[in-house]
């Protein structure tokens, strides 16, 4: 039997390696992220609430990402309902936040922009589960729509304050870009990490999660199929943290790990691996 990761699986947060700690910050405060500590080189954020959703970190001589290789696509916030992301795009829209596009994708409805030094961050929301198009075999259908710009907005409420992103936001999912959809690939993330295949975007990208969700990792070739990783001290994406349920659900991970001669580094509470690109996967337990 093969493992499965545990269903009730949750993202933490995403860390990212930035250029300007403070102009990032700033930035992220304007989009109505609430910061909850700062120093000289790192900055943490929660949103909606005082758990880290985003970790920005400057280190001496990073250089910027390259273009044409792997790494983030976007980290997705998503807000609990239509009438949030309603209360999120249009406050954001009249303080003159620029948006790189949007998308209808059956099970969500999604916005797009990106940060001062190019990294992609999707604001979305899920329709109701059982609105989603979910085949025999467990796969769901998706598709990039247009999104209905107007009918969103006409669910923003200008009395309704505006305090940064609302209760219940969370980080829901990662998109990367990789080199190839290979052997190794789904090695990694299927028979040791125990993920579940959830659909073949135009066989180029694969979205993948845990507990039936629509996908918490997406994993596209759209920098060019054998795209380069970057250097090391590029700026981007570090790091991202993975909530399990309870630390036999850890154990249980940790086993399949071993049995699958995939690297890790135990940290006793937490797991770090190595995802396809070299960033930090940190495991680690539901508080």
């Amino acid at each position: 039997m093969s493992f499965t990761l545990d269903p009730q699986m949750k993202l933490g947060y995403t860390q990212l390696r930035v250029l300007d700690i403070q102009k990032q910050t700033a930035f992220y405060q304007s989009l109505g992220f609430q910061l909850i500590e700062q120093t000289t080189d790192h900055a943490i954020f929660g949103a909606g609430s005082n758990e880290p959703v985003l970790i920005l970190v400057q280190e001496n001589n990073t250089i910027p990402r390259p273009p044409r290789t792997t790494g983030l696509f976007h980290f997705a916030i998503l807000v609990k309902s239509k009438e949030d992301l309603g209360h999120v795009i249009g406050n954001l829209a009249n303080r003159g936040i620029r948006f790189t596009g949007a998308g209808d994708h059956l099970y969500s409805e999604a916005f797009y922009l990106d940060d001062p030094e190019g990294n992609g961050i999707e604001i979305y929301h899920d329709r109701p589960h059982d609105e989603w198009t979910i085949h025999e075999d467990g796969t769901i259908e998706t598709d990039t729509l247009p999104v209905d710009v107007q009918a969103i907005l006409d669910l923003y409420d200008p009395s309704r304050p505006w305090t940064g992103f609302p209760d219940g936001t969370i980080l829901g999912h990662i998109h990367l870009n990789v080199s190839k959809l290979d052997d190794s690939l789904k090695h990694l993330y299927f028979d040791a990490l125990g993920f579940d295949f959830k659909t073949n975007f135009h066989e180029s990208a694969y979205f993948i999660s845990a507990g039936g969700y629509h996908h918490h990792i997406a994993l596209n070739t759209w920098m060019g199929v054998g795209a380069p990783l970057p250097p090391l001290a590029s700026s981007g994406l570090m790091a991202y943290s993975l909530h399990l349920s309870s630390l036999e659900k850890l154990e249980d991970l940790r086993q399949n790990l071993i049995k699958e001669n995939v690297l890790f580094t135990d940290e006793g509470e937490k797991l770090v691996v190595k995802d396809v690109n070299g960033h930090d996967m940190i495991f680690g337990v539901t508080k």
